[in-house]
């Protein structure tokens, strides 16, 4: 840990308890400095989480082959039995794994969205871009090779990126597949080849559902003079609705993703217009972002920063950065 990270972080434990817990819940607070601190340790933290899960699901394969071989060594189970723990505690860790995740991801990024408007200290810790920028009003982004650029006050549809969500989690799904193959052709003991194999396939089954969802949500967002239409939905959200643009950057460190989040006035009236998982993912929306009205560029054909763009040249919000 770097001494800047050091110096966040005990600076978020000095917060009183009940400060990091109000933070943390509601992602709010009324302390200026607690809310400079909460937004760095915000970043700092958001960075680390898939690191985290890696580890986690490192450390498990290697503590569950090591336990069901020890155990199949020693005659106390065979090989049936071995595939069936694998399989049964498995899909209950991962999936509690992932919860874990995204719940850190939403309770962060709440943190950074609802105190955007902390002003930074560039003497402090040496930081660069830790805390929200100044508006952008420099004109057209520059689209990220292999996506779509826009012209200001023309229609813009977002579309869903398929091959890059084939190669990223087919590739994910042939190497367990590989290494399931590889391992039981030189004769290694059944639980690495259990759980490698039911990992492809359980990959493999997600990005079925994630492509066949895909097509049918295909454009995912539209923009147009009449406002912005999130694919599902049976309303558009017009543009005098529309109080503010802003994009997060979801992963700082390394460069990754960005969300694009449109605040509206009356956030709770426009979610009621919704039902089932829309509604559900809207109210998901609204508690990491502040607006039911968002979406990642991550696998689609156009970055956050071209639509805010778009955005921008229909409502003449200036863009925020966070």
């Amino acid at each position: 840990m770097s001494d800047q990270a050091s110096e966040v972080r005990s600076r978020w434990l000095m917060l009183a308890p009940f400060i990091r817990r109000e933070l943390l819940m509601t992602g709010r607070t009324v302390e200026p400095e607690a809310q400079w601190i909460a937004v760095n340790y915000a970043r700092l933290e958001l960075g680390r989480v898939r690191g985290r899960v890696r580890l986690a699901l490192l450390i498990y394969i290697l503590v569950l082959g090591t336990g069901l071989g020890l155990l199949q060594a020693f005659g106390a189970i065979g090989a049936p039995a071995v595939a069936v723990i694998a399989a049964v505690v498995s899909l209950p860790f991962v999936l509690a794994l992932l919860a874990w995740a995204r719940g850190r991801v939403i309770v962060f990024n709440r943190i950074i969205t609802l105190n955007d408007s902390v002003p930074s200290d560039t003497s402090a810790w040496n930081r660069t871009s830790s805390t929200a920028g100044p508006a952008d009003t420099s004109g057209a982004a520059v689209p990220e090779p292999g996506r779509t650029g826009s012209v200001p006050g023309q229609p813009l549809e977002v579309r869903i990126n398929m091959r890059s969500l084939t190669v990223r989690f087919g590739g994910i799904a042939l190497v367990l597949a590989l290494a399931a193959v590889a391992m039981a052709m030189i004769g290694r003991n059944t639980t690495p080849v259990v759980v490698c194999g039911a990992g492809s396939l359980i990959v493999f089954g997600l990005l079925a559902w994630v492509l066949i969802r895909a097509r049918k949500h295909n454009p995912m967002v539209t923009l147009s003079e009449e406002g912005v239409r999130i694919a599902g939905w049976n309303t558009t959200v017009p543009w005098s609705r529309v109080t503010g643009i802003r994009v997060i950057t979801l992963n700082e460190r390394r460069g990754g993703a960005h969300v694009l989040a449109l605040a509206v006035d009356a956030p709770e009236t426009l979610i009621a217009t919704l039902t089932g998982p829309y509604a559900r993912a809207a109210e998901r929306s609204l508690s990491a972002y502040a607006t039911p009205l968002s979406f990642a560029d991550r696998h689609t054909d156009t970055t956050a920063h071209t639509v805010a763009t778009a955005a921008a040249s229909w409502t003449g919000h200036p863009i925020r950065t966070t």
